[in-house]
């Protein structure tokens, strides 16, 4: 058995359900990386833009000096159960935010990885953990390590776990040997994502227009949400799982790892008035350490008011009509006035 299959084994035990290997190179979609910056595709997102991060996603080594292999992970996440369906009094929550904040729960993973890494090859190492947070192409380098493809819509689509996935990363100094790359993609000719996005956001090259798609608008966007898109936006209030419910890829029972615990999800489908109703406190106690909180409570406010503009609901109206008065934060104000000037 060799270092490579024993540290799979090792990743494979603490609950992730992909691990593969792959050279620290320039990864191969870095020039489609730079035309996607250069179109504004990545629309607030100005950290994606900074010119250390540009040059750090040409070269993992800028992240981790002397870094010569990138080791990539992918942990399953629940998929979603009728998120596509809610009542007219609920709201959509996208399924990777039900889980504990991914982010420390995957982190603590990949540093238990890295210390029985130390066991299993008995020689100082340095590494470099990243979840999500630093500059590095991880689709492209979990497409190198065999993971999966990177599929029409962006999302990186395994053949066992579909596209409900979280990755990371461990960059190490060590040179282990690379997987052989998934050249081929599964996707065909089947365009059903492109065509069921509501706001037309994926692009044909593999990416995502951010300043449409709506898992932007209601997550990272700080401002008001573009009126045309309003109304496509329907009863979601954080977050989109439109392309990826739609994949082929994505209909075979799911395979669970254990990582995240079924038992601490949230509920994908939240009482909309409830929801417009929470105070800042509120808002932070029911969704502490869960990745909803990143929208921050104006953002939420704000999508949730244009949920209840599309569900025309009577019993909400009193409230819109109290915000759209008397409201402190313009945002939020304005999507109230626009709520009712759907009824």
């Amino acid at each position: 058995m060799t270092v490579e299959d024993r540290i799979k084994a090792e990743a494979l035990s603490l609950g992730f359900a992909l691990c593969g290997f792959s050279r620290a190179d320039t990864p191969p979609h870095y020039g489609t990386y730079l035309d996607w910056i250069e179109a504004g595709h990545h629309a607030g997102m100005a950290y994606m833009a900074r010119p250390n991060a540009i040059e750090a996603r040409y070269d993992p080594a800028k992240l981790l000096p002397g870094c010569r292999t990138v080791i990539s992970l992918g942990a399953t996440y629940p998929a979603p159960i009728n998120t596509q369906r809610a009542l007219p009094n609920q709201g959509m929550i996208a399924a990777y935010a039900l889980v504990p904040d991914y982010h420390q729960v995957l982190k603590d993973a990949v540093e238990l990885l890295a210390q029985k890494i130390a066991q299993l090859t008995d020689q100082p190492f340095r590494h470099m953990v990243c979840v999500d947070t630093a500059p590095i192409l991880e689709k492209d380098y979990a497409q190198q390590a065999g993971l999966g493809w990177i599929a029409r819509n962006s999302c990186l689509t395994s053949q066992e776990y579909g596209s409900w996935l979280f990755l990371c990363e461990l960059l190490v100094d060590l040179p282990l040997k690379p997987d052989k790359p998934l050249i081929n993609s599964d996707c065909a000719d089947c365009h059903r994502c492109q065509m069921a996005c509501p706001t037309k956001a994926i692009l044909p090259n593999r990416t995502i227009d951010a300043r449409r798609c709506l898992s932007y608008l209601t997550i990272e966007h700080r401002g008001p949400i573009p009126h045309a898109f309003r109304p496509l936006l329907g009863q979601r209030i954080f977050g989109c799982d439109t392309c990826q419910s739609i994949c082929p890829s994505n209909q075979k029972p799911q395979i669970n790892t254990t990582l995240f615990d079924s038992d601490q999800l949230l509920d994908p489908h939240p009482d909309l008035l409830e929801s417009f109703l929470l105070t800042e406190s509120e808002f932070k106690t029911r969704y502490a350490n869960t990745p909803v909180l990143r929208a921050k409570h104006q953002g939420f406010r704000r999508n949730v008011a244009i949920a209840l503009g599309n569900a025309r609901l009577e019993e909400a109206k009193p409230a819109l009509v109290d915000c759209a008065a008397n409201e402190a934060d313009e945002v939020v104000r304005e999507a109230a006035q626009w709520a009712l000037s759907q009824y």
